[in-house]
């Protein structure tokens, strides 16, 4: 495939520009909880901030690679990922939920199931989007869509810490609630511009739809006590 063809084929554009705002986002959010603290923070801590923060800088690096025709590049960085920074990702995703339910005492009452709940059906739908968005490698306006969907999945903690700097969120519920459904209405923005360009595709409302499962679901998990139950047991695990 020539430059000029893959210039002519390139989905987003922009897309390093959005992808270095949710960067920005995530920096201001733990800017306090993390960032304020490194000192203080243990080191699968800083593994799984250090992967999450590799994993969006890639997706800036990559369109612009695919823009300027370095596909050979792209795919190389794509295949690394898959083998070594997803991987670990996910595996510091879930020390952290060990981690906080080890700690359940150091949090509000009930929160950490809440918490690990959220946590685990992200870490899911990350790896799922990652997992369609390998499979459609080769076609580029599902490949680009479900990467994009990767970092609007996991975007929520950022947004949550975000929303607390502004006084009108002064509670848990309402600032995390709130965080869904700022990643919906773009989804739904996103929905719109497919429709504007030429149709809707099936990216985005696979992932809307997920998301909006998630959002109901997780104001009920802390009452489910098959959940408590299997968190109780995860806290129990020597990892």
């Amino acid at each position: 495939m020539s430059v000029n063809s893959v210039k002519n084929n390139v989905l987003y554009p922009n897309a390093h520009w959005y992808f270095a705002l949710a960067v920005l986002t995530t920096w201001i959010g733990f800017s306090t909880s993390y960032f304020g603290r490194l000192l203080q923070t243990g080191i699968y801590h800083h593994i799984h901030g250090a992967t999450a923060g590799l994993w969006m800088l890639l997706l800036i690096v990559q369109p612009l690679l695919y823009k300027k025709g370095k596909i050979s590049l792209h795919r190389k960085l794509g295949k690394i990922s898959a083998i070594v920074l997803v991987p670990l990702l996910v595996l510091g995703g879930i020390k952290m939920m060990h981690t906080m339910m080890s700690a359940k005492a150091n949090y509000p009452p009930g929160s950490v199931y809440t918490l690990s709940y959220i946590d685990m059906y992200s870490l899911v739908l990350f790896i799922l989007f990652f997992g369609l968005g390998i499979w459609y490698g080769k076609k580029i306006q599902l490949h680009a869509r479900y990467m994009a969907c990767t970092v609007l999945t996991v975007l929520p903690p950022a947004i949550t810490r975000l929303l607390f700097f502004i006084p009108w969120f002064d509670s848990f519920s309402k600032t995390l609630n709130a965080s869904f459904i700022i990643v919906e209405l773009v989804f739904l923005l996103l929905i719109a511009d497919d429709r504007r360009l030429s149709h809707i595709r099936v990216p985005y409302i696979v992932a809307i739809l997920l998301f909006i499962v998630l959002h109901v679901t997780m104001n009920l998990a802390g009452n489910w006590n098959w959940w408590k139950s299997a968190m109780d047991q995860f806290a129990t695990i020597n990892l």
